[in-house]
């Protein structure tokens, strides 16, 4: 079994699909210490959330994760989080982008 990764401020991110009524979560977060994965306050997105428990999640990768609190929770459709993933920005850098962008993009 993999050790586990302390993560903190983290995000529970909800990926709706415009062509199925599955709804992928993922978690964005910043690395609570240094381990083998990053350093402390680096960003990341964690693979597909396979299992809750409490504050412990289990990703389709194997990887173990432990929350320092509740994560807060964010809706994005399938384009903005291949956003968000590619550009690494961040649920609140989301949010400005979707104040500047026309309705419907």
């Amino acid at each position: 079994m993999r050790p586990r990764v302390k993560l903190t401020n983290a995000t529970l991110i909800s990926i709706k699909s415009d062509f199925e009524d599955k709804v992928e979560k993922v978690l964005y977060a910043a690395f609570a210490e240094d381990n083998e994965s990053g350093k402390k306050g680096e960003a990341l997105f964690t693979t597909k959330i396979m299992e809750v428990n409490g504050l412990e999640y289990r990703t389709f990768g194997a990887d173990f994760y432990t929350l320092d609190a509740e994560p807060k929770e964010f809706d994005v459709n399938v384009f903005e989080f291949n956003l968000m993933h590619e550009c690494m920005y961040s649920p609140n850098e989301l949010l400005e982008l979707r104040e500047m962008l026309p309705a419907g993009y």
